[in-house]
């Protein structure tokens, strides 16, 4: 499946287009994939993009650390989300991967209540590169694309880390069973 971006420059982003093969046996549903996804866990991220004033984040639990050398990082996104216009006209992205104690920054980038200016929670700043930098988080990252792939109804990117910052004293702010869970600073359990 290939799609028509509506990338804000007017420029083309180069992807690889692998061709996903149909399965010759029928699939699960969408909701049984969901259902069964429900029980593993994932730790909760906002992946963020700027372009030319405009700036876009959102919640995300897909996203996995691709190789040591060179570091690269890979994040998966809606096709059809405007974060994808960003990345592609910025050539950048950078992620916060949330500690416990940051629900109401992944509630707000989820699209949960009511946030004209999602950036408004949480402590932002920026990025030497000028992308969107959380304070606070267990691991932030800002990236340069290298290269993304088109899969079915997301796009997966992958960004060289060209700049990290990690407080291991904070603990991962984790997403499993259709909720928050992680282990707070003193060490108890936590959910919302």
């Amino acid at each position: 499946m290939s799609h028509n971006f509506r990338l804000i420059d007017g420029g083309v982003i180069n992807h690889a287009h692998i061709p996903l093969k149909a399965c010759a046996a029928p699939t699960i549903s969408p909701r049984e994939f969901k259902d069964s996804m429900a029980g593993l866990a994932f730790t909760v991220a906002v992946a963020t993009a700027s372009h030319a004033g405009e700036r876009i984040g959102r919640t995300i639990t897909s996203f996995m650390p691709l190789s040591a050398e060179p570091p690269l990082l890979m994040v998966s996104i809606d096709a059809s989300s405007r974060m994808v216009d960003l990345i592609a006209a910025s050539r950048r992205f950078s992620v916060a991967a949330l500690s416990a104690g940051q629900e109401e920054i992944a509630d707000v980038f989820a699209g949960k209540g009511n946030h004209p200016d999602r950036f408004s929670v949480g402590d932002w700043g920026l990025w030497p590169s000028g992308n969107p930098k959380l304070a606070h988080a267990l691991l932030s990252m800002d990236c340069e694309l290298v290269g993304s792939i088109d899969a079915a109804d997301h796009m997966l990117f992958v960004g060289a880390i060209i700049e990290a910052t990690a407080d291991r004293r904070r603990k991962a702010l984790l997403w499993s069973e259709r909720g928050y869970t992680g282990v707070a600073e003193a060490g108890s359990a936590i959910s919302s």
